[in-house]
């Protein structure tokens, strides 16, 4: 009697989970065919260029160089450093000796400050942190300008300060000029 009621059981069982698969796959592929229709739907798979304007076959050339490795360069004057953050933001705090050359007003700074720039010469790009910041946008347009040797501060600007380096404006702690 008890064998008879397992098998009763499982039966029931295995044609009710069976059931209830059929029914999480139907509703799996219905939502995937609302989200492939629907303007705006989630993407199912990562996008092939993160940074729009700049496609990833142009960033992926260049080497990041992590704060340490940047400050090396700069105590040494090997590179140019660049400031491709809003300028509001260079006047407020900027590594020692950068040139601002903001993205939105790109033209008119780079003519500005192009003396102080070779195309020879290693820039080390760096920004407000952000993985697809202005930084990537003004390293294409130095490109397009003769620049080869460019290279990105992982971490933009925020990492340079977390590390302690030397900057200039200091109007977050209150002083002017360069702090150490």
């Amino acid at each position: 009697m008890i064998a008879r009621l397992r098998e009763a059981l499982s039966g029931r069982l295995g044609a009710l989970v069976a059931r209830c698969a059929v029914i999480v796959v139907v509703a799996c592929a219905v939502a995937v065919a609302v989200n492939a229709a629907r303007p705006g739907g989630l993407p199912l798979l990562p996008t092939e260029v993160p940074c729009p304007g700049v496609p990833r076959t142009w960033w992926e050339r260049f080497e990041n160089v992590e704060p340490g490795e940047a400050r090396r360069l700069w105590r040494e004057a090997s590179a140019a450093f660049v400031d491709a953050r809003p300028h509001e933001e260079y006047i407020f705090n900027h590594v020692p000796g950068a040139v601002s050359l903001p993205h939105r007003q790109f033209s008119s700074a780079y003519a500005e400050n192009q003396a102080l720039l070779a195309p020879s010469r290693l820039v080390v790009i760096y920004g407000d942190g952000k993985p697809c910041g202005d930084h990537l946008r003004v390293g294409k347009l130095l490109w397009e300008r003769g620049f080869t040797k460019i290279k990105f501060l992982r971490g933009g600007y925020p990492a340079w300060e977390a590390s302690g380096y030397p900057v200039q404006g200091g109007h977050a702690r209150g002083e002017t000029g360069v702090t150490p």
